[in-house]
């Protein structure tokens, strides 16, 4: 895109034209082979005027003299002339000119003492050398017409010759390149990895040069700001005294990071270009502001998951060491995901982290306000001050399940943030976990649990069943759900993975970690298991004891974690025809108690009953294997 330069930057020209003039037509019956000269005094418009196509026209006027001997006398015509000029010029290569021109006038012709006068016109080409921006040497040729009547032409032919044109620049002109950058409003550190393909700016680059500038090319680099000097585009050609616009872009390195406050940060401009098929380079400082590192306008959801930093070292520091209290108390016969997500969130509040409304950028208000500029907290710093938004504490705890190896996603309400994690289980799995599905989220055929932050000061168990509580309402209400799958949000909105470099949270002990989980744990098994535990009871009721359920109360009881329970009933399966079965449970459970001796004895009690029961096998299989570590 060209930009308009000062009207009164034109550039005057004055061309010397000898030539020599050959006859055509009826005038060859008359006169001879002559000469002549001219002299174009012309103005170039295109150098004050939008030239999109790099076509130069410049108007002017001409004066001059045309000598016409007479074939078959001893005598010369001489015709003065003078018009109106008009060309149009092109630059092809670096240092050639071409140009088509014409000019139309009055001249008056002397002969014998004889004088007459009539209109004059002529048309031509030409073409030549640049030996420098303000001096071409050229050659030409073309066409002119003497009228002595309308009908009646006095002299016509063709003439050639060379020609010598001197421009002269006026106007104040800076030599060199130009540069100049106009941002729409700063750039976002959390998205410093997308500015290599999304445009900071927009840069004008305006040729000060004394001719066109070619084969331009523009990078730019800011220090340790910029991880490498990164290419913002190219220009074939830009003219004298125009511009041309093009992206900025840049390679940003991790020190944008470092702006705590709205500030700005010097760059350079390099332009490398020819100039009549010279190499030249120019330089120039370009200032980018930059918001400070929390900004963050919620225009596209998806572009909320740069701040969730599972790779930050106070993330893996504090999920490590939760993650390492969980598996001390891991219960078999419950999943995997939800007792981790359990002990990662009640780890958070036990460590003293609180909610707290954000005054000035309150997410219930400024979430609903695409075009505002929120202020939103990295991971170390929620796990620093101990506090945030329900935003922050929802990012905080999404980044310590990533950490641990457990997919999540962000929800965004109206009136809370919430965090979801995958269960690693598909749909049919539910049932064997959980009393009614309903409580959970089925996406592409991966079930989620949900987890509010609106209640997080009431434990697990309660913003669980608040965030399904919420997500319901939203959807009656017609309100949007985004669900924002943080492994797909991260294909175009990578993490920032911001920190401090150092441990910034005072460990919880394990004693009362492992203590809150045990209370989340009792309400999860009542309200999931409560309900099918007393159905197999009803079962056993109403149409009396037998192994098969009694085996089935028995899996029950251990995915609840009741293994006293449990043994009961397996002892009471057991007894009805040495049921290998729920003898085979019985050794189950002994190994998960890390009873060696006994599941050895169950596991061969089995055998008796089924010699080729495989389950007893192995089992004993592993025991071998177990008491030779």
């Amino acid at each position: 895109m060209c930009a308009v330069p000062c009207l009164h930057a034109l550039d005057f020209a004055v061309r010397f034209k000898p030539y020599l003039a050959v006859p055509m037509g009826d005038s060859a019956n008359f006169f001879t082979i002559g000469g002549g000269g001219d002299a174009v005094f012309d103005i170039d418009i295109s150098s004050a005027l939008s030239n999109p196509l790099g076509i130069g026209y410049s108007a002017g006027f001409e004066v001059g003299i045309n000598a016409a001997p007479l074939f078959k006398a001893d005598s010369l015509a001489s015709l003065y002339f003078g018009g109106v000029n008009f060309s149009l010029f092109y630059l092809p290569f670096s240092r050639w000119n071409i140009r088509g021109e014409g000019t139309f006038g009055f001249y008056q012709g002397m002969f014998d003492g004889n004088t007459y006068a009539n209109t004059f016109w002529r048309y031509g080409l030409e073409g030549g050398f640049r030996i420098s921006p303000n001096f071409i040497i050229n050659m030409n040729g073309g066409y002119r017409v003497y009228n002595y009547k309308p009908s009646n032409p006095n002299w016509e032919g063709l003439y050639a010759g060379l020609s010598a044109q001197i421009t002269f620049e006026t106007g104040r002109r800076d030599d060199g390149v130009g540069i100049s950058l106009s941002q729409s409003e700063p750039i976002f550190p959390v998205f410093s990895g997308l500015y290599r393909t999304n445009q900071i700016g927009t840069l004008k680059i305006i040729n000060n040069e004394t001719a066109e500038i070619r084969n331009v090319r523009v990078s730019f680099r800011a220090g340790n700001y910029t991880s490498s000097e990164l290419l913002c585009g190219t220009v074939s050609r830009i003219n004298k005294r125009r511009s041309a616009e093009l992206p900025l872009l840049a390679d940003l390195s991790r020190a944008v990071y470092n702006f705590a406050e709205n500030s700005r940060f010097p760059g350079e401009v390099l332009i490398q270009y020819e100039l009549l098929g010279s190499s030249r380079t120019a330089r120039a400082e370009a200032v980018v502001e930059i918001f400070n590192r929390n900004s963050f306008r919620w225009g596209d959801p998806n572009a909320l998951s740069v701040f969730v930093s599972p790779g930050s070292l106070e993330v893996q520091d504090y999920q490590k060491y939760i993650v390492g209290i969980a598996r001390n108390y891991l219960r078999t016969g419950l999943n995997r995901n939800m007792q981790f997500a359990m002990y990662l969130f009640e780890g958070l509040r036990v460590s003293g982290i609180q909610d707290s409304l954000d005054t000035q950028n309150p997410y219930r208000d400024f979430h609903r306000i695409p075009e505002e500029i929120d202020s939103i907290q990295f991971p170390f710093q929620t796990l620093a001050y101990k506090s945030g938004d329900i935003d922050d504490l929802g990012l905080l705890y999404a980044s310590c399940l990533e950490a641990a190896g457990i997919n999540s996603a962000l929800i965004p309400l109206n009136d809370d943030f919430v965090v979801a994690f995958s269960l690693g289980i598909d749909e049919e799995e539910t049932a064997s976990l959980f009393d009614s599905p309903d409580n959970l989220l089925v996406v592409g055929g991966e079930v989620w649990m949900p987890v509010s932050f609106s209640a997080f000061r009431e434990g697990f168990i309660n913003c669980w069943y608040n965030a399904v509580n919420g997500i319901n309402r939203a959807i009656a209400a017609e309100e949007d759900v985004n669900f924002i799958a943080l492994a797909d949000a991260w294909v175009n909105y990578p993490p920032a993975a911001v920190s401090s470099g150092e441990e910034s949270l005072a460990k919880p002990s394990e004693e009362m970690v492992a203590r809150t989980v045990e209370t989340d744990m009792q309400r999860y098994i009542v309200a999931e298991f409560g309900p099918k535990i007393q159905a197999v009871f009803s079962d056993i009721q109403t149409n009396g004891p037998s192994a098969a359920r009694y085996n089935q109360l028995g899996l029950l009881y251990v995915r609840s974690g009741m293994y006293a329970e449990a043994k009961q009933v397996y002892e009471r399966s057991a007894a009805m025809n040495g049921n290998a079965v729920a003898l085979v449970n019985l050794g189950n459970l002994a190994m998960i108690e890390r009873d060696l001796d006994e599941a050895d004895h169950w596991f061969r009690e089995a055998l008796k009953s089924d010699p080729g029961n495989r389950s007893a096998l192995g089992g004993l299989e592993q025991i071998a294997l177990d008491r030779m570590e």
